[in-house]
């Protein structure tokens, strides 16, 4: 095959699975009226999708035009604007990171969006929160950034009733009941207490997660665990766990905690 298109009815004619939402357009304006076929009926497909990728047919021009770093001169993606639903916000909740961070998040009325069920949405900081004039109580517009981030776009505020709340960081950390302190200039909130329970558990799954000590069948779940059973209290006591104690957890039996 010399081209794209030509390559696709190939592999189709050996038995092998096409897309058939393929489409092979003489110009831009049929690249142009394929997209907005496609944004149409997006939800009707059996997967979810973000947009389309658009390519320049001719093999002969692919390697002409070439690449940018990893990137192809000939290919670029055309991204769909997010799928946006309205909920309700409940509450203004904050989450307490393994450095200290405390992050705002919505606590809404569950509400499906591009086929998923979202319940919590991340605020970034009350900075961005007060921009945004978003209120507990409020009815707001959230959408899933790069369709996999739940974010609150705004709230609605013509469905104001007067009974909504003006959010205001907490004094204290509602994990540990330290103060917290904002360094001059910056955006975020911290917890200064390096004792918080609620960092360790966050520096724990950190420290045991693939990309760090890469502990096998140490996830999120057995973090909890080994914490409320009293087990952990540093990072060293990971490595004085012993089989009799890992037994006592729930739900661990002979094999897992061997593995372990």
């Amino acid at each position: 095959p010399l081209t794209h298109w030509q390559t696709m009815e190939w592999l189709a004619e050996l038995g092998l699975k096409t897309n058939p939402e393929n489409r092979s357009c003489r110009d831009l304006d049929e690249v142009f009226d394929a997209i907005r076929q496609l944004e149409r009926h997006r939800e009707e497909l059996d997967y979810e999708i973000d947009g389309v990728v658009i390519k320049i047919d001719s093999f002969h021009h692919q390697d002409e035009l070439g690449n940018v770093a990893n990137a192809p001169r000939w290919a670029t993606a055309f991204k769909f604007a997010p799928v946006q639903g309205i909920t309700q916000l409940r509450q203004i909740a904050v989450n307490v990171g393994r450095t200290g961070a405390l992050n705002p998040f919505a606590i809404l009325e569950p509400v499906r969006v591009g086929g998923v069920t979202i319940g919590q949405a991340t605020l970034h900081n009350e900075d961005d929160i007060h921009r945004k004039d978003i209120r507990e109580g409020d009815w707001v517009v959230i959408h899933r950034a790069g369709e996999v981030i739940p974010q609150v776009v705004g709230p609605v505020v013509s469905r104001r009733t007067g009974s909504e709340q003006v959010w205001h960081m907490p004094e204290v950390c509602p994990a540990c009941g330290t103060a917290i302190a904002r360094e001059p200039g910056e955006a975020m909130y911290f917890c200064p207490n390096l004792l918080c329970p609620a960092q360790f558990i966050r520096l724990l799954e950190h420290f045991t997660a693939r990309d760090m000590m890469d502990i096998e069948g140490f996830g999120s779940v057995m973090v909890y665990k080994v914490i409320d059973a009293g087990f952990v209290h540093d990072l060293a006591d990971v490595y004085h766990l012993t089989k009799e104690q890992l037994l006592q957890l729930e739900a661990i039996g002979e094999k897992s905690a061997d593995q372990l």
